[in-house]
């Protein structure tokens, strides 16, 4: 009967598609409920705003779901989607249908041209190999794009990987415009320079290359798992290979958060780390962060010394959350106030629901092993509302969204587990004079997320006390802070303009770089934001 009501509803459908694919809702946000549901189905993600868990059963058999005594519904857009012919791309160099999304080897390309133009802040490296590309079946290395003055010891890593799941499109361009965003800013957004000048920032944009090949394929569109044909050969290019995001040699195969099932979409391998692209990224984790977190990495109970450095980030769609270890258990976490600090902080700016276990447990995750391994601050961010995302809302709402979220995190990486409890500084501007440089700001305690999926208690907010400024070089870094006032005449909330006039005495006959960083009454500093004050200011006028 699901099979008639499919093709009743989609009968102009491409003759290609076969009309037994159905998409339901099923109406739970339960983390075990969840949980249940993904070692069982093709478990897309969650619909927050229909309180569901969007589920794909691809031969249309509805029948399961009536035996989990919970509500669900056929999902008339969704499942139109999967009937919809794609347009046509007019650049060979997207992917059809998408002109904003890159091919893999467009991604490469456009990457090299960027490293090659900016030598001194970008480099493309060879990290490992495709699964592919080590049978010799062709494939892909797997490449990172490394930022950062190539001359200096950074203060801080961050790392992002992106399309390691190879149907979800919007994640690899995201990274990629994350990477152009910093270096075309370089010298020219005083942000982006000095965190260029300071840290350094590994971008993976297309960790699973061989499965995003065939995801970029409209009839194979919903490939999720590489390429290791060993397991699962039906022929269908679908079901082959293996979720990366499941064969991490931290909590593999730990709980119910995989499957042994070779067919399904999360069949974890036959043994942790066993695949190449696994290998290649837990290789690169080990070789850029130092091990902060010593013991038996999967004790779920050790903590990594709040003063640790780096930042991991996996991009993935779609859900709108930020997530953060562990992710294959909701057993808190010995980092779990100083990581759920900063998800917070992380979801004010692309509106997600920061939790730990809202979807549920997922064993053999990347985030898990960089926490685990290496005692890393790890994230998730599953972004958007579709793995095949319309481009009016990637380049609208989710890239924007997403970009800020991770020049936040970027400005987070020295002292991730402590500096997201700070205020930020905001609405930074310059005002010459006679007398030298008026700077003005907003140092506020209160931009976090108030959205609650965990339940915890809400994150506090203290009474700014104090802000400083220093000239060309980081607060961190400076031995001469200048302090600054409140212009209202008193340091007595949680959110405070701030000013003070710097003298041009104070200054290089040149561009110099203000930074400003602001404490609140706990004693915790935030990340600094910058301004340049441009060196056409020296006329003789100002001598």
């Amino acid at each position: 009967m699901t099979v008639l009501l499919a093709v009743a509803l989609f009968s102009n459908a491409a003759a290609a598609q076969p009309a037994t694919g159905l998409v339901a809702d099923v109406y739970t946000r339960d983390p075990v409920q969840i949980s249940m549901l993904r070692s069982r189905f093709d478990v897309w993600g969650l619909d927050r705003n229909n309180n569901s868990v969007v589920v794909y059963l691809p031969d249309g058999n509805t029948g399961v779901l009536d035996t989990l005594a919970l509500r669900w519904a056929i999902s008339p857009s969704r499942t139109q989607a999967l009937y919809t012919p794609r347009a046509a791309s007019g650049d060979v160099g997207s992917i059809a249908g998408f002109p904003c999304y890159r091919t893999v080897e467009q991604t490469f390309a456009d990457l090299v041209v960027l490293a090659d133009a900016n030598p001194e802040v970008a480099v493309w490296i060879d990290i490992g190999d495709s699964w592919e590309k080590q049978q010799g079946l062709g494939g892909f290395d797997v490449h990172a794009l490394v930022l950062g003055r190539q001359d200096i010891v950074p203060l801080a890593d961050f790392v992002i990987i992106a399309a390691m799941h190879a149907r979800e499109y919007a994640t690899a361009e995201l990274a990629t415009r994350f990477a152009e965003q910093l270096v075309t800013g370089y010298n020219v957004d005083a942000d982006s320079t000095w965190l260029l000048d300071h840290y350094r920032v590994h971008i993976i944009p297309q960790l699973n290359p061989d499965g995003r090949k065939i995801a970029e394929v409209s009839s194979s569109r919903f490939k999720r798992k590489n390429q290791n044909d060993n397991f699962c050969s039906t022929g269908i290019p679908v079901d082959n290979g293996i979720d990366l995001n499941r064969n991490s040699s931290v909590l593999w195969n730990f709980g119910s958060g995989s499957s042994g099932s070779e067919c399904a979409q999360t069949f974890r391998g036959p043994q942790p780390s066993s695949e190449p692209e696994t290998q290649a990224i837990e290789s690169y984790i080990d070789q850029i962060f130092p091990d902060a977190r010593p013991g038996n990495p999967q004790d779920l109970n050790i903590a990594a010394p709040t003063d640790t450095p780096g930042l991991f980030i996996s991009i993935h769609s779609f859900s709108e959350l930020v997530l953060f270890p562990w992710e294959a258990s909701a057993q808190n976490s010995g980092n779990h106030e100083g990581l759920r600090t900063l998800a917070r902080k992380l979801a004010f700016f692309n509106g997600y629901e920061p939790c730990q276990d809202c979807l549920g447990t997922a064993a053999g995750t990347t985030p898990d092993y960089a926490f685990g391994e290496r005692g890393v601050a790890a994230y998730t961010f599953e972004i958007g509302t579709s793995f095949f995302e319309s481009c009016d809302t990637f380049e609208s709402t989710v890239l924007q969204d997403n970009l800020q979220a991770l020049n936040y995190a970027l400005k987070a990486a020295r002292r991730p587990y402590q500096e997201a409890a700070g205020p930020e500084i905001t609405g930074l501007a310059i005002e010459p004079s006679a007398n030298g440089v008026l700077v003005t700001a907003i140092a506020d305690d209160s931009r976090r997320s108030n959205l609650n999926a965990d339940g915890e208690p809400a994150d506090p907010q203290h009474a700014i006390v104090s802000a400083q400024l220093s000239v060309n070089s980081p607060p961190f870094a400076s031995a001469a802070l200048l302090p600054m006032s409140a212009s209202d005449g008193s340091f007595d909330s949680s959110s405070e303009a701030i000013q003070t006039l710097l003298p041009y005495a104070e200054l290089q006959r040149a561009r110099n770089t203000i930074y400003l960083i602001a404490t609140d009454s706990t004693g915790q500093s935030g990340v600094p934001s910058a301004i340049f004050i441009s060196d056409t200011l020296f006329t003789d006028d100002f001598e």
